[in-house]
C-alpha cells in the first residue's frame, strides 16, 4: 500500500468510532467508516497543503495527455467517484500515489523510468484500484484496534517525500513505521496484491497491452535491486520477483488483444527527457538520431525532440523546418500545432500564429495546450484585456488549476482590472495552502468594490466559503 495512502490511514485513526457510526450508508464494507464526501473534503485538504510546498509542471500538452489517459482508465476500473485531481510534480524520482477522495500525483521521473505507454499506465491502473476498494476507508476500521502512531511526524514525511527533500521525508517514514505494528504491514501487502489484479484488469478493458504491469515491475527491480536506498515508489510499493511472476502469470494466463500504442504518451517522454536529462538528450543527440534508419514513428518523436531544443535556443528557422515536417506527418496533432505555431510566433509571423491558433481552437473549442498557447501570445503582444478575457472563460473549466488562476491575475493586473486581480490572486492563494493569505486579497477586493453591490456580494460569499474551508488535515 502507498506510503501516502498509509498517511490517511494512520492519521484519521484519531477519528471516534462513535462519530464514524453515525456516516450514511454507502452500500458497501466500508459504509460506516468514512464517507465519500469526507474522503473528498480529506483529499482536498491535504491537496491545498501539498501545493503550499511542492513544485509542480505546468506543460498544458503533458496535463493534457495525462488527464486524458487517467480518465480513461477510471472508465475501465471500479473507481465510482471520478473527480480527480491530478498533479504533476517537477520531480525527477519515480513515484506515484493516489490519496483519498481522487488525488492522483505523479513525478515527473515516472516518464523517465516508463518505456512506454502500457508501463506508465500499468502504475496509473494499480493506483486507481487503490482508491477503487477505498484501501483508505476499509483501514480505518482495523486502526482502531490500534495504538495511534506519531501523526505529525507522519504527515511531516509525507509533505518532504512529495517535495525535493527526500532524505528527511525517508527519516520520517522510518520512524513513523516504527511504531506501526506488523499486521498492518502484512495487510498493506495483500492490497497491494489486490491493487495488481484490478490493475491489471483495468489496463486489459483498456485495451492496453497487460504486459506492461510485469515489464514496469521487472525494470524498476532490475535497476534498483543493488541500490542502498531506492526510489520512493518502491519504498511505498516494495516489488519483489515472486510479485513480477504474479503478474507475469496472469497476462500468461489471458488472451488479450491490445490496441496499437499511440505516439502521444512518447512525445511527452521526450519532452522531459529533454528537460531532466540535458546531457544525454541534447540537440547533438537528436541530429545524430536523424541520420539513422528510422520509421515513420520514431521520424516524429527524434524531429519533435529537435523542434523543442532548437525553441528554446530560439533558432527559430531550423525549428521551423522540423516542425513543418511534423505538420505533413500529421495534421491534425496538437502538440505539433501548439509547437509550430510558437515557433511561427518566434519568427515575428504573429498574424499567421494567431489566426492558426485560433482556427485550431475553432475545431477544438476549450482544448487546454491551444488555449493556453494563444493566451501567451496575447500576452508576450500586450493584448491583456484579451488575454483575461480568454483566460476568464477557461478557469471556469478547470476551476481548481491554480497555474490558470496565476495566469489570470497576471492578466488581470496588467490590464489594469485591480478587483479581479485580487479575486483571482485569491484562488491562486487559496488552491496552494495559503488561506488567510487568500482572504487578505478577497478584503481588498471587497474594500475597492464598494457601491458595486452584486460584486460585493459575490466577494463576501466567496470569503465566506474560503474561511469555511480547512487545511486542518486530522478534521
Amino acid at each position: 500500500m502507498p506510503f501516502i495512502l498509509a498517511c490517511f490511514i494512520f492519521l484519521t485513526s484519531t477519528l471516534s468510532y462513535s462519530a464514524s457510526n453515525d456516516l450514511p450508508s454507502l452500500g458497501d464494507a466500508t459504509s460506516g467508516l468514512i464517507s465519500i464526501e469526507q474522503e473528498h473534503a480529506l483529499g482536498r485538504a491535504w491537496l491545498r497543503n501539498l501545493r503550499s510546498q511542492a513544485s509542480t509542471l505546468h506543460y498544458a500538452e503533458l496535463t493534457e495527455y495525462t488527464e486524458n489517459l487517467i480518465y480513461k482508465l477510471a472508465s475501465h476500473s471500479q473507481v465510482k467517484d471520478r473527480r480527480f485531481e491530478i498533479l504533476l510534480l517537477d520531480n525527477k524520482q519515480l513515484n506515484a500515489f493516489a490519496v483519498p477522495g481522487g488525488i492522483i500525483g505523479i513525478n515527473a521521473g515516472l516518464f523517465l523510468h516508463a518505456k512506454n505507454e502500457a508501463q506508465f499506465a500499468a502504475v496509473l491502473a494499480h493506483e486507481l484500484a487503490h482508491l477503487s476498494q477505498r484501501h483508505f476507508a476499509r483501514q480505518i476500521d482495523e486502526n482502531r484496534k490500534q495504538t495511534p502512531i506519531a501523526l505529525a511526524t507522519l504527515l511531516g514525511s509525507i509533505m518532504l517525500l512529495a517535495t525535493n527533500n527526500t532524505e528527511a521525508g525517508f527519516a520520517g517514514l522510518m520512524t513513523s513505521q516504527a511504531a506501526a505494528t506488523q499486521w498492518s504491514l502484512s495487510y498493506s501487502r495483500d492490497w497491494e496484491r489486490e491493487a495488481d489484479r484490478l490493475g491489471m484488469h483495468t489496463l486489459i478493458s483498456a485495451k492496453i497491452d497487460p504486459h506492461g504491469m510485469p515489464d514496469m515491475f521487472k525494470q524498476m527491480f532490475d535497476a534498483h535491486k543493488y541500490s542502498e536506498r531506492p526510489p520512493e515508489f518502491l519504498l511505498t510499493h516494495p516489488v519483489t520477483e515472486n510479485r513480477i511472476s504474479d503478474a507475469a502469470g496472469r497476462v500468461d494466463a489471458l488472451d488479450t488483444k491490445p490496441l496499437p500504442e499511440d505516439i502521444d504518451y512518447h512525445l511527452m517522454r521526450t519532452r522531459l527527457q529533454i528537460k531532466y536529462n540535458k546531457q544525454s538528450h541534447n540537440l547533438a543527440f537528436y541530429l545524430n538520431r536523424l541520420n539513422t534508419q528510422l520509421n515513420e514513428e520514431q521520424e516524429q518523436i527524434t524531429r519533435y525532440g529537435l523542434a523543442l531544443i532548437l525553441y528554446d535556443l530560439k533558432k527559430f528557422k531550423q525549428a521551423y523546418t522540423h516542425s513543418q515536417r511534423l505538420l505533413d506527418l500529421d495534421k491534425n496533432r496538437i502538440s505539433y500545432q501548439t509547437l509550430n505555431d510558437q515557433i511561427l510566433f518566434g519568427l515575428n509571423h504573429t498574424d499567421q500564429a494567431l489566426k492558426n491558433v485560433k482556427e485550431q481552437l475553432k475545431l477544438n473549442p476549450n482544448n487546454h495546450p491551444l488555449t493556453m498557447t494563444y493566451t501567451s501570445m496575447l500576452m508576450s503582444l500586450a493584448r491583456y484585456h484579451d488575454a483575461a478575457d480568454v483566460l476568464q472563460s477557461h478557469v471556469l473549466i478547470r476551476k481548481t488549476d491554480p497555474y490558470i488562476w496565476q495566469q489570470l491575475a497576471e492578466a488581470h493586473g496588467k490590464a489594469g482590472n485591480d478587483v479581479a486581480l485580487y479575486q483571482a490572486r485569491a484562488e491562486f492563494l487559496h488552491l496552494t495552502g495559503q488561506k488567510e493569505k487568500a482572504l487578505q486579497q478577497l478584503k481588498t477586493a471587497l474594500n475597492l468594490s464598494k457601491g458595486n453591490f452584486l460584486l460585493s456580494a459575490r466577494i463576501e460569499q466567496r470569503a465566506r466559503e474560503i474561511e469555511a474551508s480547512t487545511n486542518d488535515l486530522t478534521f
